[in-house]
């Protein structure tokens, strides 16, 4: 065995998970599990100054999952409300398009004002 993948390393001989890597791998995994593209995981990473093989792993990965989850969601609404801004569809016989059945509110707003709370929508 030369080189392990990413999210492994080689101990003793042996191919086992790298105690760092593999829960990147995991948060890259539930990243893309909630909808994000590679390009915006990446973006994430990036922005929370996540370590690349061979950096200093001195990182609290832990610590910022939270972080981490929460922008993602937002990113992934923020794609959504473009796509909805985008694609609006409105009421049949609305001739002059005046009456949309999706509102322009905002969903980030609606993320943050119900995100940290028991409250429900």
């Amino acid at each position: 065995m030369s080189e392990a993948p990413y999210g492994y390393h080689i101990l003793n001989g042996e191919m086992v998970a790298h105690p760092f890597e593999s829960k990147v791998v995991r948060l890259t995994y539930g990243l893309s599990q909630i909808g994000l593209e590679s390009s915006d995981i990446q973006y994430l990473l990036e922005e929370f100054k996540v370590p690349k093989r061979g950096e200093d792993y001195n990182y609290d990965i832990d610590g910022n999952l939270h972080e981490i989850y929460v922008a993602g969601a937002k990113l992934l609404i923020n794609l959504i409300q473009e796509k909805i801004d985008n694609e609006i569809v409105y009421l049949p016989g609305d001739k002059e398009k005046t009456h949309p059945i999706v509102s322009a509110i905002s969903l980030v707003d609606i993320f943050d004002k119900f995100g940290g709370s028991d409250e429900t929508l």
